[in-house]
């Protein structure tokens, strides 16, 4: 009965703001949008990031930015201008930074394509549709290090998103200028429409102060954006970019004592057919470059989640996202794809992906077919997405998936959901804007056979903002449920999470810049409503400093009822019963543009019915930009009445940059639990945007009981990859 009320209260509270929704959607906001006008010129800047050339005088200049961070609308600290152009190819953004101490500006990044939120930045956030609901990131440093990114609805970010563009910077006795030049080609846009969304940010990483043209109560989201207009009737040419690659791998089985020298092409396409529709192909996919993952050990009942790193899956990735969801009940789940059931990679023969918008509905198809495997043959797999977007950042939409990677069987999917969001709900003084978001949703798998009890579903409730963030949800998951293509680790469970969190910034420039406070907590049972476990976490003290170094603290209490032995690793045995046990977690960082910055995880307490002590100790020391040096330790004692076991997991990176261009990136990594040590070396050269060059290094070694290291496979990989576009 209380699930039932709680339940009943949510779908009321969706249906109220629904109609918010809906009854807003045209009402006239408090917050008028800046708006300039973008000249068109015939003779294109040369981007070297110097600003020094003559057109820029044409250039529509903006100065009128104010702080966001730690002000709220108070004038920038430094003199600071951004200026606008833009030809029949390219959107074109320069950017003025004076500094009173170019000496302090911070550029610690040198390695292409990596973050640069540790340095000062220029960042450019791009709604083409000036709809308030997606846009495009772009951010480029004083070394003219570029990184990109979508910003989605609400505060969500994709940052594994790669577009084409050029951009460059150069520091002198008067701070740093920028240059950036975005082809139109790059972006999804309707040429009918002559107003996009923008908004022009800087920050000065060592006062974390941060500047835009247009901001609103300390946010940066797509319904503050200024408008440019004079943007109608841009030419994106075809739409079609053609990238050949080719690989050379030389790998050596050393159990086997066997080595194989292979040589293979692969082809991705991506086609635009309509100016917000794209397709994209690829053929005989390689996944040598991609990044490895970091090393877990598994002390939970549940099995880990490891974040998709392939690129062909990453990109539009946002579109396929589903009801909230990140991990337990997620209907689609790119990981999936390509791995076996006991985690083996295997072959893409081909895969075909089309997304996009078409008037107010956005769609997404992806549909791959994988190779062999011992005991699997090659699979057919697809997935599709659709959402009506409605009122201000509102959706409806459905989702279905066939196929099962793994195991070969049949498998199907659908499931609809819905999200209702107000960026203006209680505007009035005795309660902080924001947003408040609804959700609801429901799934059901199918397996070909009879059985029942397939589904899920869940409705939550949120308040996700800077001083008060909140949520409040239940969600349920048959026993039956089998996602194939999705994420499911738990089953036959219901759910019921709140979480409040709130924050106090300190107008003072004191030591500490703001104190978060709040408390989460989780409890689930099985569907007859018999407790399975519960976890309420109090954070008293989280504080961050002005440079950006953070301190917190956690009280814990938790609830575990085994109806079945749990096994550790070691091994341990945890038997049937009911845990109650109390932890205490202190955890933080120094500030990340610090040459030397650390980073700490401490826990300690009871664990069932016995004690568990977790250290996580990071350490980054940058002695130059070029070079960079860090290490992870994490240890995990587990002592139970009747054994003991360690878990270890080290980690080991060593980069280091040539230029902008070349960067040598390499990570090791060991855990005493797989007793593997690996190590992923990647010479890299990125002379610019859609060309790229790769030496892989992957090694694997076994450690044997008496401690030794004995090579088990090896792989190097020369990689080469070039786009064409049209």
């Amino acid at each position: 009965m209380r699930a039932l009320a709680f339940k009943s209260s949510l779908v009321f509270v969706l249906f109220a703001l629904g109609a918010h929704s809906g009854a807003t959607a045209n009402a006239e906001s408090a917050f008028v949008a800046k708006r300039v006008t973008v000249p068109r010129i015939t003779t294109a800047p040369r981007i070297d990031g110097r600003l020094d050339d003559a057109v820029w005088e044409q250039a529509v200049k903006i100065r009128d930015v104010v702080q966001y961070s730690p002000g709220n609308g108070d004038p920038p600290s430094e003199p600071t201008e951004f200026l606008l152009l833009s030809d029949s190819e390219n959107l074109y953004v320069g950017a003025r930074f004076g500094d009173s101490m170019p000496e302090g500006i911070k550029r610690s990044q040198l390695v292409q394509g990596q973050g640069v939120t540790n340095d000062d930045y220029l960042q450019i956030v791009l709604d083409t549709y000036n709809n308030r609901r997606t846009g495009y990131m772009f951010y480029v440093n004083p070394n003219g290090v570029q990184r990109d990114g979508l910003l989605l609805g609400g505060m969500s970010y994709n940052m594994d998103w790669d577009g084409i563009w050029s951009g460059d910077a150069k520091v002198d006795a008067d701070g740093w200028t920028a240059e950036v030049a975005i082809p139109f080609k790059t972006l999804a846009f309707d040429p009918r429409t002559d107003v996009w969304g923008i908004n022009l940010i800087r920050s000065i990483r060592r006062k974390r102060e941060e500047i835009a043209w247009s901001q609103r109560d300390r946010r940066i989201t797509l319904d503050v954006d200024g408008e440019i207009a004079g943007m109608g009737g841009r030419d994106q040419g075809m739409g079609l970019d053609v990238v050949p690659s080719m690989n050379v791998t030389q790998r050596s089985d050393f159990a086997a004592n066997r080595g194989r020298l292979t040589a293979s092409p692969s082809f991705d396409a991506f086609y635009r057919i309509t100016p917000s529709l794209g397709a994209a192909v690829t053929v005989n996919t390689d996944f040598s470059a991609t990044d490895v993952d970091d090393r877990q050990v598994n002390l939970t009942r549940f099995s880990l989640f490891f974040p998709e790193k392939r690129d062909f899956f990453l990109e539009d990735t946002e579109v396929f996202e589903f009801g909230g969801l990140t991990q337990n009940g997620r209907p689609f789940f790119s990981r999936t794809i390509g791995l076996s059931s006991s985690g083996q990679p295997i072959d893409l023969d081909v895969g075909a992906r089309v997304t996009g918008k078409i008037g107010r509905y956005t769609v997404g198809a992806l549909a791959v077919r994988q190779g062999d495997a011992p005991g699997l043959l090659p699979q057919e797999l697809f997935v599709g997405r659709a959402y009506a977007s409605f009122g201000e950042q509102s959706t409806i939409g459905v989702i279905a998936t066939a196929g099962d990677p793994a195991f070969g069987r049949t498998n199907s999917l659908v499931g609809a959901d819905l999200l209702l969001r107000s960026q203006r709900t209680f505007d009035a003084a005795w309660w902080p804007r924001g947003v408040l978001e609804a959700r609801a949703w429901a799934q059901r798998s199918s397996t070909g056979t009879a059985g029942g009890a397939d589904g899920a579903r869940g409705v939550s409730i949120a308040w996700p903002n800077d001083r008060i963030d909140a949520l409040i949800g239940y969600t349920e998951i048959d026993q039956n449920f089998r996602p194939a293509l999705g994420f499911v680790n738990r089953t036959g469970i219901a759910e019921t999470v709140a979480r409040s969190k709130f924050r106090h910034r300190y107008v003072e420039r004191g030591l500490f810049r703001s104190w978060l406070y709040g408390f989460d907590v989780k409890q689930t049972t099985d569907r007859t409503g018999r407790l399975e476990s519960r976890a309420t976490i109090l954070t008293p003290i989280s504080l961050d400093t002005q440079p950006g170094d953070t301190f917190a603290l956690d009280l814990a209490r938790y609830t575990e009822v085994l109806h079945k032995p749990f096994v550790l690793p070691g091994p341990l045995t945890v038997p049937v019963g009911r845990y109650d046990y109390d932890r205490l977690r202190l955890y933080g960082s120094t500030a990340g543009f610090r040459k030397l910055a650390l980073t700490w995880d401490l826990e300690d307490g009871d664990f069932y019915d016995g004690r568990r002590r977790d250290a996580k100790l990071g350490m980054t020391w940058k002695p130059h930009s070029r070079l960079l040096l860090g290490t992870s330790i994490q240890n995990s004692r587990i002592e139970l009445p009747r054994s003991a076991f360690t878990a270890r997991v080290y980690t080991l990176n060593a980069n280091y940059a040539f230029g902008v261009k070349w960067a040598w990136l390499n990570v090791a990594q060991y855990d005493n639990v797989s007793r593997r040590l690996g190590l992923n070396s990647r010479l890299r050269w990125w002379p610019t945007m859609g060309q790229m060059a790769y030496l892989v290094v992957n090694y694997d070694w076994r450690e044997d009981n008496y401690g030794n290291f004995r090579p088990f496979l090896a792989e190097t990989t020369l990689k080469l990859n070039y786009t064409f576009r049209y």
